[in-house]
């Protein structure tokens, strides 16, 4: 992208270059003016971007804080080649960040393997360009390696005696299934190779070197990297000898010896597998004649299946806000309330069991013919007895009895069961209408069983193995940066749109859309999901060469300049923002607000977007940190909020962009106070193309898709120049 590129019209345009860098050289390229270019030279006369800042920094009577930084996103492919990209970047910004190239999934394949040579090759080319690198982005539940993330916290196998282990089939070749030899060996060995009285033979008339006798028996291998298997191959020949050979594929493996005999005898030989999935080559130039194969196996040892409880409702009475009403219940004026974190459960007066009630309603059906246990840590006032079953709500149809659970005055672990008979059993209760006296619970679990050789990390567990996962990440990210990257979005986009205030972290459970190819870091690590990134970032930041005082690290998320409510965003932001360093360890350094805003041709809906941006800034300056602006980008919706696409935008629109611009960027320095005044962004340098990711057939650069300044430019400019 060229900064000042075809304004003036059927000229060379090298003519065109007004104002800006001769490093682009195309003499020869000459465009047909059109008609209403004139009303667009105006944009000539305007310098590069950050002329205006390097005119305003030093001036006494400007509130520029002489540290701010002009940014703009890239893609790092496009800025390493040097050309249009490289230039325009370097010519206008003080700073830049890459859209993808910092995050997670860019850099962490489904393994695990990290590679940070994209990363080492764009900060190496920024800084040599005299610009700063801005961080995007450390921690995110978005463009994550799920796979590998999912890998860590999978359910563990159990542990039992290696004695105990069943051994479970992944590939069988059975030669007495099949009629020919179509595995793969060299033209000359082919002849040698037949299926003969169900089995695979070779004969070999001659002795020659081992590997020129060479040929598959067994190929497409359902093997993964690093696990443990075993080879069987039942072989025998017409005297002793040893088939060398590798299982994995052309690039590696992991090499076994098959020895046989004259008698058929199956071989056994273990491996960990170097490869994902392969063939079987084996070798045997040296034995003069027959082999013969009966079978090809792989398999593997694992843990027997077990009966594994799968937890469906598990109350921490500890932790219900409303004592009194503690659980779902009713009748015979009987009460469900905690008292010292126990489940107390009274019944006044003798009655029918059913009339007096307590239990949980589920979200969906149990099923049918599944038995459910249930068990319970329980005492009485006096002995006795209650009962508990299933039930469908609708007309209070029983699903399934359990049985009666015994009741004594000490404290007796009980567990019951029953099997689902009824469709829609949405219901567990308790029934003790007919127990007279309290019923004290101290722990409950409702729950099935599975049949599974492994078991659930525990939440406690994962967040450890998580919190290990984000260090490794961000030891790496910094090793790979060597203390060059100052500034960072250290969390990315943490908050919902809503739900409670403040608003809380997003979540798997909480997302309104498909979550299959997101990680909510947050729903295992909790408010440390902050936490832990930022304190990672900060050790190995100074531990690679980053002197600490340096180290800006910002929270960043977008709609904190929502009108619809109110700014609710922004203000639970700020608050979120104080509880993280309430532990007296986090510091946070900054805020950045994205700023993906449109103007509305509406003029009491534009009014409303720019009062909630003034709104904004006036919250984000009360929380006393640094202010960025991460990714600002504009489109333009019409009167009746409909986006308008670059083909149609008019000359009228893009002026009102323009003026949108200024305003933007005149707010920020107007109100944000000048220490705490970091930087801006232009996210997008040029519209966005038509079947783009983001924003499609958009008008959300400062150039056009030709590399034409827009009005928006303009505005920019106007804004930064404070005119």
């Amino acid at each position: 992208m060229n900064d000042y590129k075809k304004l003036i019209w059927a000229l060379p345009l090298v003519s065109a270059l007004a104002g800006c860098t001769d490093f682009i050289d195309n003499t020869d390229y000459t465009v047909d003016k059109p008609e209403n270019i004139a009303q667009y030279e105006y944009l000539n006369s305007y310098g590069t971007l950050k002329s205006y800042l390097d005119a305003n920094r030093h001036k006494s009577d400007v509130a520029i804080n002489p540290g701010f930084l002009l940014g703009t996103g890239v893609n790092a492919d496009d800025y390493l080649k040097k050309t249009d990209v490289y230039l325009l970047t370097n010519s206008n910004f003080d700073q830049v960040t890459t859209g993808n190239a910092m995050k997670y999934s860019s850099i962490v394949n489904d393994k695990g393997e990290m590679d940070f040579g994209k990363v080492r090759d764009f900060v190496s080319a920024a800084t040599e360009a005299g610009l700063e690198v801005y961080g995007h982005t450390l921690c995110w539940h978005e463009q994550q390696t799920v796979k590998w993330l999912n890998s860590l916290i999978k359910d563990k196998e159990l542990e039992v005696d290696p004695n105990e282990k069943v051994e479970k089939e992944d590939y069988v070749m059975d030669y007495s299934t099949v009629s020919s030899y179509n595995f793969w060996a060299p033209d000359e060995v082919k002849p040698n190779i037949t299926i003969n009285e169900g089995c695979f033979e070779l004969v070999n008339a001659a002795a020659t070197d081992n590997w020129k006798i060479q040929y598959h028996v067994a190929d497409g291998l359902p093997i993964e990297k690093g696990k443990s298997y075993r080879l069987k191959v039942m072989a025998r020949g017409t005297g002793e000898g040893t088939m060398e050979g590798k299982v994995g594929d052309w690039g590696g493996g992991s090499n076994v010896r098959v020895s046989f005999g004259t008698e058929w005898e199956e071989q056994v030989i273990d491996f960990t597998s170097a490869t994902d999935g392969g063939f079987v080559l084996l070798q045997s130039g040296q034995f003069v004649g027959t082999i013969q194969i009966k079978y090809v196996k792989i398999t593997h040892l694992e843990t027997p299946a077990i009966s594994i409880p799968v937890p469906m409702w598990e109350p921490d009475f500890a932790t219900v806000e409303d004592k009194d009403n503690a659980i779902m219940g009713w009748g015979n004026n009987s009460t469900r309330k905690i008292v010292n974190d126990i489940l107390e459960l009274t019944n006044p007066s003798a009655a029918n069991p059913w009339d007096a009630q307590a239990g949980k309603d589920f979200d969906k059906p149990l099923e049918v013919g599944t038995k459910y246990f249930l068990k319970v840590k329980i005492k009485g006032s006096v002995a006795g007895s209650i009962s508990a079953g299933l039930q469908n709500p609708d007309g209070y149809k029983g699903c399934g009895d359990f049985s009666a659970i015994p009741l004594t005055t000490d404290w007796e672990e009980v567990v019951v069961s029953t099997t689902c008979t009824g469709e829609n059993a949405l219901r567990f209760l308790f029934s003790y209408g007919a127990y007279v006296g309290t019923i004290y619970i101290q722990e409950l679990s409702f729950y099935y069983e599975k049949s599974a050789n492994s078991i659930p990390l525990t939440p406690e567990e994962k967040a450890e193995v998580l919190t290990n996962e984000m260090e490794r990440w961000v030891k790496g990210m910094m090793e790979a940066t060597k203390g060059s990257v100052k500034a960072w979005d250290v969390v990315n986009e943490p908050l919902s749109g809503g739900g409670g205030w403040p608003y809380p972290m997003q979540s798997a459970a909480t997302a309104s859309d498909d979550t299959s190819n997101r990680f909510y870091w947050q729903d295992y690590l909790g408010d440390n999901y902050v936490r832990v990134p930022i304190k990672f970032a900060r050790k190995y930041f100074a531990e690679n060469g980053g002197n600490p005082a340096d180290l800006k690290l910002f929270i960043n998320d977008y709609n904190l300049e929502s009108d619809w409510d109110d700014n609710g965003k922004a203000k639970s932001l700020v608050e979120w923002i104080t509880r993280w360093e309430s532990d007296g360890e986090t510091v946070i350094d900054g805020i950045g607000t994205q700023m993906h805003v449109s103007y509305y041709m509406n003029p009491e809906t534009q009014a409303s977007k720019e009062e909630h941006i003034v709104k904004m800034f006036e919250i984000l300056a009360a929380s006393g940190k640094l202010i960025r602006i991460t990714e600002l980008d504009m489109g333009i919706c019409d009167a009746e909020g409909q986006k308008i696409l670059t083909k149609d935008v008019t000359f009228e629109q893009h002026k009102a962009m323009a003026d949108f611009y200024k305003f933007i960027v005149e707010k920020y320095f107007e109100i944000i106070p000048v220490d705490q005044q970091y930087g801006i962004c232009a996210w997008a340098q040029t519209d966005s193309p038509e079947g783009s990711g983001w924003r499609p057939g958009e008008p959300i650069g400062l150039w056009d898709q030709n590399f034409n300044r827009k009005p928006a430019y303009g505005g920019f400019c106007d804004g930064l120049a404070g005119k």
